[in-house]
């Protein structure tokens, strides 16, 4: 009789034990982060997204740019509007001229109806705009991730963050190698000049001479990387107004100023009278980033290269072999496919 309650006994027991081993292995793989439908965007917020994504969107320039440079050029569901370089990519390539624009789209793309329309199934938004911005999305039924990209540990966590969502992870791992080889190309040659002998580099936004970079932004990494002193680095936020006195106090050596736009021109700045005893004015040390395709200052892949031209500016004797046109040929091919030269661009 004891024969006979213990076999089922036993097997009840094994029942059991299966079920807690299925469980706790259920609990792993999701507390593991394993789960190919959730994402942690750069907001911290837990963002559910459809198992295969075919079609996305990009709310601001630099989410649009990596994801160029994630290869996920198929996957964008219309032209973006993010510069010049995507203006031209549009005229020599004949799947992404063939996208729709914000005119032939039948709803626009600038709003969330206008997204759906168009089929997109994850959107990416700006994270310096906070939560408010993706819940627009959110709450129309579009999955919005929010990326930021004002450190090189940002970029990568973005790279990351996408290869993730549009399923390409090898290529996360060649973008971070890709960059992370450039930024040590440069930071090797700088490595053993002292801080004594690190110039003071002011870069300006499109505000003009009278808006400094700070300890907040992309461009202070640079500026740091290329070997130089950022002007703005006790301020924080983003853009800092200053004044001709804090200009003067600060005394850079180097006035950098946004590519291709802003209120000031190199001349202008040169002919401030208020700045005339400023070292950058003295000896016209006063310059703009080259870039005719893209901005090269801004927190985006191709701003690899604003660091290497920054680089080869302050300190010209450590990189007299770099050949700009030819690393811009280089980076561009990288991130759309096409050479800067092959896209028009003049430097």
């Amino acid at each position: 009789m004891k024969k006979k309650l213990l076999k089922p006994l036993l097997c009840m027991l094994a029942m059991v034990l299966i079920l807690t081993l299925l469980t706790s292995c259920s609990n792993d793989r999701s507390s593991s982060g394993t789960d190919k439908n959730v994402i942690v965007d750069q907001l911290g917020r837990t963002v559910e997204y459809p198992d295969k994504v075919e079609k996305v969107s990009a709310g601001h320039i630099y989410a649009g740019k990596m994801l160029f440079a994630m290869g996920q050029k198929e996957k964008i569901a219309y032209q973006l509007q993010i510069g010049a370089d995507t203006e031209a990519l549009a005229k020599v390539d004949e799947f992404y001229g063939s996208l729709p624009t914000v005119l032939s789209a039948p709803n626009g793309v600038d709003s969330p109806e206008g997204l759906l329309a168009l089929g997109v199934d994850v959107v990416f938004t700006d994270a310096g705009k906070g939560e408010e911005e993706a819940a627009v999305f959110q709450n129309a039924g579009i999955p919005a991730i929010a990326v930021s990209g004002e450190t090189f540990d940002e970029v990568y966590e973005t790279a990351r963050i996408m290869g993730d969502v549009l399923d390409c992870p090898e290529r996360t791992q060649e973008v971070i190698d890709f960059i992370e080889d450039l930024r040590n190309m440069v930071s090797s040659r700088v490595k053993d000049i002292s801080d004594d002998e690190k110039p003071v580099v002011m870069v300006c936004g499109s505000g003009g001479v009278y808006t400094a970079a700070t300890a907040d932004m992309f461009q202070h990494q640079m500026v740091e990387t290329a070997g130089g002193i950022n002007a703005g680095a006790n301020l924080n936020g983003k853009w800092a107004n200053v004044s001709a006195e804090d200009i003067i106090l600060w005394d850079p050596d180097y006035i950098v100023l946004g590519s291709s736009f802003g209120v000031d021109d190199v001349e202008s700045v040169l002919t401030d009278p208020a700045l005339q005893t400023v070292t950058a004015i003295k000896n016209k040390d006063v310059y703009i980033f080259p870039s005719t395709l893209g901005w090269w200052d801004f927190p985006l892949p191709q701003s690899v290269l604003g660091i290497i031209w920054t680089a080869k500016t302050i300190h010209p004797d450590q990189f007299t072999d770099i050949n700009m046109l030819e690393m811009a040929d280089s980076v561009y091919e990288f991130i759309y496919g096409y050479t800067y030269s092959e896209l028009g661009g003049v430097l």
